[in-house]
């Protein structure tokens, strides 16, 4: 081999080697690679959002700690994918068109920063138009929609409407009772004087009770059930008062010193009929998107041990992270149902 030869196989090892390293490997989900490339431009964006926001007592994440949840983002996102198009979930365009208008709506409703700023600088993506963002969108709805499969709102409409009605079947020992807070016992002392010369209740209730949920309604709270205030209180309805009766010395709770007068006790549904059809769709409200997100993340952790397992999923090791709380790296809606 010439001197020429010798020299032009060495550059082409260069050249190869250099390429190699462009595209080190960081994290692999089946063929779906995380390159060192792609993962060092995220962050560098992400880094650079977070300059901006220096003096303004944000807490600014170390740059491993930015990679480690890029990487968990990364695997949570391919897994996803890979679930959805196993169970013949699909996303179409329109779907994902539709989905960047609302995230640019509600990030105009907080203000202060873009759709593309926030693409780019907290999530660390090129931006709204790249594929890379409309690949996290998709992500986003098919997380939604796997969600939605997992658990039904017809199970959960089944399961809370038999909960709620129940309760509107269940009997319960329930009081009204008047009040006065003050602050001191001497305070408190002065009002069971005044009571015992004559002076009206919801009067002295209007003025010198500190609570303002009932100072204007004479100190009035109607149909109370057990165990919905303190026990101190409490203790005074049930146990301790006649309907009618006055505590004859102060009562002591963490807000202060009441005077309490019981005025009627007796019994009643645990939930009024009337209010059952919206408690009802409350508690759907609420319960149902914290069943499905249990329901997807319980899936997504088994889906990840059997990857590894079958050693379709490559990731780094990474340091044990620090204890302090981190800021949360993407702004965006999480992907929750």
């Amino acid at each position: 081999m010439n001197l020429k030869h010798a020299i032009a196989v060495f550059l082409i090892a260069l050249a190869l080697a250099a390429c190699g390293a462009g595209a080190q490997t960081v994290a692999r989900v089946d063929n779906v690679t995380l390159t060192r490339q792609e993962l060092d431009q995220r962050i560098d964006r992400i880094e650079k959002g977070f300059a901006q926001q220096v003096g303004t007592g944000v807490p600014i994440p170390s740059r491993l700690d930015i990679e480690r949840e890029l990487v968990s983002q990364f695997i949570d996102q391919q897994l996803t994918l890979g679930l959805a198009r196993q169970r013949g979930i699909t996303v179409s365009d329109s779907e994902v068109n539709n989905q960047i208008e609302q995230f640019r709506q509600r990030i105009q409703m907080g203000g202060g920063m873009s759709l593309e700023q926030a693409i780019q600088d907290q999530l660390g993506l090129p931006g709204e138009s790249s594929p890379e963002f409309r690949l996290f969108v998709t992500y986003f709805l098919a997380r939604q929609k796997l969600s939605e499969t997992l658990v039904s709102e017809a199970d959960i409409r089944q399961r809370i409407t038999d909960e709620v009605m129940a309760d509107t079947k269940r009997m319960v020992d329930v009081a009204t009772v008047a009040h006065i807070l003050v602050t001191t016992e001497d305070e408190a002392k002065q009002v069971i004087e005044r009571l015992d010369k004559g002076e009206s209740f919801a009067d002295l209730a209007k003025e010198l009770s500190q609570d303002p949920g009932s100072a204007n309604n004479g100190g009035v709270y109607e149909n109370i059930q057990r165990g919905q205030f303190v026990p101190e209180f409490d203790k005074a309805m049930f146990e301790d008062l006649q309907p009618g009766e006055t505590t004859k010395t102060p009562v002591q709770t963490q807000f202060g010193w009441h005077v309490i007068r019981l005025v009627s006790r007796g019994q009643a549904p645990a939930l009024d009929p009337t209010n059952a059809q919206a408690v009802i769709e409350q508690r759907i409200a609420q319960e149902l998107p914290f069943e499905q997100q249990t329901a997807f993340e319980r899936l997504l952790r088994s889906e990840r041990e059997k990857a590894i397992q079958e050693q379709r999923l490559v990731e780094p090791v990474f340091p044990t992270p620090t204890p302090e709380p981190l800021p949360t790296i993407a702004p965006l809606p999480t992907p929750v149902p």
